[in-house]
């Protein structure tokens, strides 16, 4: 019974995943073509037909970046006898795990929480069907309206299949070398040494650290790193110490890299951490278990806000980055081999990742011939897979800050968006048309498109023809409250209850901050993707 369930609750997902965009779309070009004129401008400026062309040129644009875009990355990799994989889907695999009783002591979805998630969705579509479809009603948004229902449920399948994901489990664990690749610039000296702590506290101890100093000018790390050396050496982890001048993250995870004595490039792990992750004592013991599975390439653990509760904007951002982005949309994801972009304060590669990545240019790469500094998580998480599938880990956590003031929000999502905008040209031009990943990347781009449109269509129909209030403003508001609720499943040992409550609460703010703030900015960061410096730290923020 338990197992037919959740084999239900697969198949729908997968079916809506696919069907949705592709029956929505279908709908709404042959209904703007019976209705192709209007008796109006004003019916005319309200209907599909302006968002609907806007995703039909972004359709037509991504089949030119993926037959014009890279062709040397393409070369390279059929030189090295790499082919990007398909990744079928296999149905019931995730059925048959979510249905074993196997208790996670460090994961537990509550099961009255997943039929309250479920039963949110199902009164979502029936209300929300109730507005659309009464016999001889038509509303002046009605043109838009489809949107919205292909929209939310693209974003109601990926919910329900993010309901199924469980971490990765075996009864035994193979033993690998792993090696923590650690650059630091400017970081204060007391974040360096929780960062060090928490790895000796680990469950499962690394082989080996290597720390790099990319030509800090406001701190000195060599006392602090001879410290730990003797420590580390106590544990029976091997430290290193270096120093370079300033050349970027990439040459700094680079140059850690090929201090290594690797043997086994399959089976041996890399994990890629920032200056001031702290881990739990579980993270890297966690981290390692998808390994198993020799498909997988590598594995993305959770970054857990650590300063949740400074204030407003702390708390939109871990709802948007942790319980939307992470909870939801990775790990549906991950059920698919398919994550996008790791964390880099937390991510597992096998290390044959890094050769490959150093062979596609990871150090020195360029788009339109401006060099690429940021964006280096997307650039390994990509690298790995081409290999092979990319998942994520939930059990695997560590603690970090996210900016709490306005000025490094933006600047940190400028950053992320310029990043993805790149990252994004490489994903359409390297994998198949019928892979996930292009049907994700493509589909993702299009809706984000349609849907800012659509935005400047309702900020028209408020301010010239408002007549009454119809629920189809309220939809956004709805699919949030729904998402938010899979945060409330983190098992923090660090914010008591009432605190995930108060972050679960914010969910209107999250609407509204990602529309009118984050929306722009995102904009802003595809037009402006050609500004790829990282930016020197001339002081200490969060």
């Amino acid at each position: 019974m338990r197992k037919g369930f959740f084999f239900l609750l697969e198949f729908l997902g997968i079916i809506f995943l696919y069907l949705i965009p592709i029956v929505s779309i279908s709908y709404i070009a042959v209904y703007e073509l019976l209705h192709f004129f209007h008796p109006s401008i004003e019916s005319f400026i309200l209907s599909g037909k302006l968002p609907l062309l806007v995703m039909l040129i972004v359709f037509i644009l991504e089949l030119i970046i993926h037959f014009r875009f890279k062709p040397q990355q393409r070369k390279l990799l059929r030189e090295l006898g790499i082919k990007p994989q398909v990744r079928r889907y296999k149905i019931g695999f995730w059925a048959n795990t979510r249905s074993q009783k196997i208790k996670h002591t460090l994961y537990n979805k509550n099961g009255l929480l997943l039929l309250f998630t479920l039963t949110s969705i199902l009164s979502l579509g029936v209300v929300w069907f109730q507005f659309r479809l009464p016999s001889g009603y038509r509303h002046s948004l009605s043109g838009v309206a489809p949107f919205f229902t292909m929209s939310g449920g693209i974003a109601l399948a990926t919910l329900i299949l993010s309901t199924l994901y469980t971490p990765y489990a075996y009864e035994k664990v193979s033993h690998r070398k792993i090696y923590i690749l650690m650059p630091m610039y400017n970081e204060p000296i007391e974040n360096i040494k929780n960062s060090f702590e928490s790895i000796l506290n680990q469950s499962l101890l690394p082989t080996e650290l290597v720390a790099v100093d990319d030509g800090s000018s406001l701190v000195d790390y060599s006392e602090v790193a001879e410290e730990y050396r003797k420590i580390f050496a106590e544990k029976g982890v091997s430290f290193q110490f270096i120093k370079q001048k300033n050349s970027g993250k990439r040459a700094a995870q680079l140059n850690a890299y090929n201090h290594l004595e690797i043997s086994d490039f399959h089976n041996e792990i890399i994990l890629t951490i920032d200056s001031d992750t702290v881990f739990d004592e579980h993270a890297i013991e966690q981290g390692i278990i998808p390994f198993e599975d020799e498909r997988v390439y590598s594995v993305a653990g959770v970054i857990v806000t650590r300063n949740v509760t400074d204030n407003l904007l702390t708390v939109i951002t871990d709802l948007l980055v942790i319980g939307h982005m992470v909870l939801i949309e990775r790990s549906m994801n991950s059920m698919f081999g398919s994550v996008a972009v790791n964390s880099g304060p937390i991510a597992f590669y096998r290390a044959e990742v890094l050769n490959l990545a150093k062979k596609l240019g990871y150090k020195n790469e360029t788009f339109g011939r401006v060099r690429v500094e940021f964006s280096d998580d997307s650039f390994l998480t990509l690298s790995a897979m081409l290999l092979g599938r990319t998942v994520a880990q939930m059990t695997a956590v560590s603690y970090t800050d996210l900016p709490n003031k306005l000025s490094h929000h933006v600047r940190q999502h400028l950053r992320w968006s310029r990043g993805s905008f790149i990252r994004g040209f490489w994903r359409l031009a390297l994998f198949p048309v019928s892979s996930f990943v292009f049907f994700r990347q493509s589909f993702g781009w299009a809706m984000f498109a349609a849907m800012n449109v659509i935005k400047y269509q309702l900020i028209y129909w408020v301010f010239f023809v408002m007549s009454d209030f119809p629920l189809i403003l309220i939809a956004p508001l709805a699919f949030s409250a729904v998402y938010s609720l899979a945060y409330l499943s983190i098992p923090r040992n660090d914010l008591a209850k009432r605190d995930k409550w108060i972050v679960f609460f914010a969910f209107p703010f999250t609407v509204l901050w990602a529309i009118f703030v984050l929306s722009p900015v995102r904009i802003w960061g595809y037009i402006t993707h050609r500004n790829t410096g990282w930016g020197t730290r001339d002081k200490i923020e969060l």
